[in-house]
């Protein structure tokens, strides 16, 4: 009965692991910038967290539209 515990606590490690592995790929595919790690973070360095947060917000922000003296393929013709 002693062996139990320490079968069960190592057979669980793998189940951990593919839980990791799972958050991995879904937030890589739904763009999930939230981590594990968030409040802990707020709480430990709260200027990282707020500056990652507005790193967040300017990755979500549409890019500028072209200023009309710009050239419609966006590229500068320059000569050499």
């Amino acid at each position: 009965m002693e062996f139990l515990a320490p079968m069960a606590a190592f057979l669980s490690l793998p189940l951990f692991l593919a839980g990791f592995a799972w958050y991995a790929v879904r937030a890589r595919r739904c763009g999930s910038g939230q981590s594990l790690m968030g409040p802990f973070e707020e709480i430990w360095d709260p200027i990282a967290y707020k500056t990652n947060i507005e790193i967040q917000i300017e990755a979500e922000r549409s890019p500028e539209a072209p200023a009309p003296s710009d050239p419609p393929d966006g590229r500068l013709n320059i000569r050499r």
